[in-house]
């Protein structure tokens, strides 16, 4: 254990001696960098100052680059170590009376019934008006308002002493993290001080938006699939909904200008109030051929400038077929299409995911094997099994596997094939057939044993038949050997009569 912790310390400081000694070439790197370019100013060489400045910013860029690299996969180890120590009852977690609370179904049930409870509350506030709010009004708002910060922090703290500070980093919960902190904000520090800030007081509006949430939570239930599916889509098309907005201006942008000089700058329109009051400007054009495009009430302007001017007809048709024919029917198409690559690509991640998790699962069992192993000699027999079982930490890893210590005598005998003797590869096949669910071929080799099964008890059965009819042949002839028995017998005593009575005659005389 010295030798291992001395180790430790020897690479650590190695890896930190290697840190500083990178750092300050980093830091000589910058200086000499600086140094020739102050040359290069001198001297008057821009163009040797041009490259060097270029060069400067790319090392400087693919530094940084590095060090969030690093960085991620620093955050990632860290991540995976918190989810590990979270959910692996067998990890000695801080906390772990807080992580027996996060993971009871009854803390998931309270939380998204304060979020349920939230949400109502928000519309009733919203329902407020200033004019015909009373004292008791306020007074209650106010309590609930403590009452669900004070809940959702609560909640945020419980997950984060579970799940560990990467929880906060994480996307997901960057939402939450928000709402939760903007609620302190606006409840407990400018509130007390008397600060009004109705700005940020409308953004607890936004706590609404913990519905998402429960969607999350109820994702991997089947009659919530198409739910959860319109959810990520809507999520999911944040990007492709801003350059929609970006098309939609520039096409209103492009038909406003042409609709501005045909019909708003137009002779025959210039002493029409209609028309100046649609197509007066540019602004002003947008706005009305953005009424045209949702198709609200176009015809009310459209029909008397058509009454004018015909040709105004034809730019309109042709306005229509751009933004609402050609354009919006291909945003349409572009975001069900980026929901069906979504669909697949989550398709890919959760196989990835599985194999991932498969793999570390038999890592897993592999070392088990090796701690169960006690002579590492590869192979695991009976009394290093039973012997190995007793211990304490090998019994919580079995329960951990959802093997009760009532069934620890019975696992030998499902684990080994007759052999004696255990391999890795069959204690891991074993433990995981044990774990999860029958597979077809699992279910189709039971189905052909049983069949196995069937057959020889028919055959037992049509022995044991045959059997009976054997059995009750020999009954048969044991019934008459009794009956030419007792005829025998009879006939012996008749016998024995018959010599008597003679004897008796010959004496006579």
């Amino acid at each position: 254990m010295q030798r291992s912790g001395s180790g430790l310390k020897t690479q650590k400081s190695q890896k930190r001696t290697k840190g500083l000694r990178s750092g300050s070439n980093v830091d000589e790197a910058h200086g000499s960098c600086c140094e020739r370019c102050f040359d290069y100013i001198i001297t008057g060489d821009f163009s040797g100052l041009y490259r060097g400045a270029k060069k400067g910013i790319v090392t400087f860029f693919t530094n940084l680059s590095e060090r969030y690299q690093n960085f991620q996969k620093w955050f990632a180890v860290k991540r995976k170590e918190q989810e590990q120590r979270a959910m692996d009852k067998t990890i000695e977690h801080p906390y772990p009376r807080i992580r027996k609370i996060v993971h009871t179904n009854c803390f998931e049930i309270v939380g998204n019934l304060v979020i349920f409870a939230n949400t109502f509350v928000v519309g009733w506030q919203a329902e407020l008006l200033p004019h015909t709010v009373t004292d008791r009004d306020k007074l209650v708002s106010t309590i609930l308002e403590n009452f669900f910060t004070f809940a959702f922090v609560v909640e945020l703290s419980l997950s984060t002493l579970c799940w560990g500070w990467t929880s906060l980093l994480e996307r997901e919960n960057w939402m939450d993290v928000f709402l939760v902190f903007l609620g302190v904000l606006t409840t407990w520090i400018l509130g007390p001080f008397g600060i009004e800030v109705d700005f940020l007081r409308k953004l607890t509006a936004l706590r609404t938006l913990r519905l998402i949430r429960l969607a999350r939570a109820v994702r991997l239930r089947p009659e919530f699939k198409e739910m959860w599916a319109l959810m990520k889509g809507l999520t999911d098309s944040g990007e492709t909904l801003f350059w929609t907005y970006v098309m939609i201006f520039c096409v209103l942008y492009f038909f406003a200008i042409i609709a501005t000089s045909l019909i708003g700058k137009a002779e025959a329109f210039q002493d029409d109030a209609l028309a100046q009051e649609y197509f007066g400007d540019v602004i002003l054009s947008m706005l009305s051929l953005f009424q045209l495009m949702t198709l609200d009430s176009w015809t009310g302007f459209a029909r008397p400038l058509m009454e004018k001017q015909v040709w105004v007809a034809l730019f309109f048709i042709f306005f229509i077929a751009v933004a609402v024919f050609v354009m919006l029917n291909l945003v349409t198409a572009v975001i069900v299409e980026n929901s069906f690559s979504e669909s697949k690509s989550e398709e890919i991640e959760l196989a990835v995911r599985l194999e991932r998790e498969k793999e570390e699962e038999l890592e897993d069992l592999k070392q088990f094997f090796l701690q169960i192993d006690l002579d590492g000699s590869g192979s695991l027999t009976k009394q290093e099994f039973f012997r190995a079982t007793k211990q304490r930490k090998i019994r919580n890893k079995l329960r951990a596997l959802d093997i009760l210590p009532k069934d620890i005598d019975e696992l030998w005998d499902i684990l080994d094939d007759g052999k004696g003797e255990l391999q890795v590869e069959e204690f891991q096949s074993g433990i995981r057939r044990l774990r999860g669910e029958a597979k077809s071929k699992d279910i189709l080799r039971l189905s052909k044993e049983l069949r196995q099964f069937e057959m020889s008890v028919d055959e037992v059965e049509g022995y044991i038949e045959s059997s009976k009819g054997r059995l009750k042949g020999l009954q048969n002839q044991l019934t008459r050997c009794r009956a030419d028995i007792a005829a025998f017998t009879r006939t012996l005593v008749r016998a024995k009569e018959a010599v008597k009575m003679a004897a008796q005659t010959q004496n006579m005389s």
